[in-house]
């Protein structure tokens, strides 16, 4: 039989029935099989001879490769919400685009240690049902339902164990950190919401760490596209171990003292601070014009404090 010949009717009970067993065991432990799951969900209303070998091939797939959901003990008082959003746009076979996401309980950052231990708490993969027009917006609606999650997820743990985690946001998508600090809009208003929300988060300190991962690093990537292997989350689940999800500096460094941006003085010298606020108030009243207009900054109120400091200066 040819892929394109739709199924009869016993065939696509006994299609329905086979994918209901394998959405019990995708929910619950094969994480590595959900991309393709997702696929022969999508395809459950009327499937074809290609979409039942699909099937017979995801079965196959998990009946040879053994794969364990494995919780790891975390060390230190406190632990951390590590969220890998991904998505891939028009990548599937009907032209949709699919997102998909992992997060990870995990101990805290670590100074001098690239590498991160935690334990998969939650992951994902679904057909973006919205329309998006390109790879960005595809990206931003994968970044916010995966931070939508981790928020999810924080509030459980605060019942839990009566701490508050932080969030740590991971992406392969180089440009979703750089639009958080700039101030560009795009034409369509969905993006515009998102993307405005996407910089309140994370200027207020609701997300408490965003960073770029390559996409070998991104433990999320298998779950989008049928190319990506699953090998580095098998990988990360069965050790533990975060690779490189540490490798950049917080998301705040530039606040800290030891940033050149903000601790230099036009002529080269250094400010004499006593914390890490005045450095920022200090910037700037050297490179911003207006000072004393500007209300906040990065969610901080600040108009007390560059009028204290100016009135230092002028004594």
């Amino acid at each position: 039989l040819k892929d394109e010949t739709v199924c009869t009717k016993e065939l696509h009970t006994q299609y329905r029935s086979l994918l209901g067993q394998i959405n019990w065991l995708q929910s619950r432990t094969q994480f590595q099989s959900c991309y393709l799951f997702s696929r022969c969900a999508s395809a459950s209303a009327n499937p074809t001879i290609g979409d039942v070998r699909d099937l017979n091939k995801l079965a196959r797939k998990i009946r040879q490769e053994v794969v364990m959901l494995r919780f790891w003990p975390l060390r230190g008082e406190k632990v951390r919400i590590v969220g890998y959003p991904d998505a891939a746009y028009r990548n599937n076979k009907d032209g949709s685009s699919q997102r998909g996401q992992t997060i990870f309980l995990a101990e805290t950052r670590q100074n001098g240690k690239l590498d991160g231990r935690g334990s998969l708490v939650d992951y994902e993969s679904q057909k973006i049902k919205r329309t998006v027009l390109s790879t960005t917006v595809s990206e931003l609606y994968a970044f916010m339902k995966c931070y939508g999650t981790c928020q999810f997820l924080r509030g459980l743990w605060m019942d839990i164990s009566g701490t508050v985690a932080d969030i740590h946001m991971r992406t392969d998508a180089n440009n979703l950190v750089t639009t958080a600090s700039t101030t560009h809009l795009p034409e369509q208003k969905e993006t515009i919401h998102m993307i405005n929300q996407l910089r309140t988060e994370a200027c207020s300190g609701s997300i408490d760490d965003l960073a770029h991962v390559v996409s070998a690093d991104c433990l999320a990537d298998c779950l989008t596209k049928n190319s990506a292997k699953p090998d580095a989350l098998v990988k990360a689940v069965n050790t533990g171990v975060l690779p490189n999800v540490d490798r950049h500096p917080p998301f705040r460094e530039m606040m800290k003292n030891r940033h050149k941006a903000y601790v230099g003085q036009p002529n080269g010298e250094e400010w004499s601070t006593e914390s890490d606020s005045d450095v920022l108030i200090a910037w700037m009243v050297y490179n911003l014009k207006d000072v004393t207009d500007i209300l906040t900054f990065l969610g901080m109120p600040v108009r007390q404090r560059i009028s204290y400091y100016l009135s230092n200066l002028t004594i």
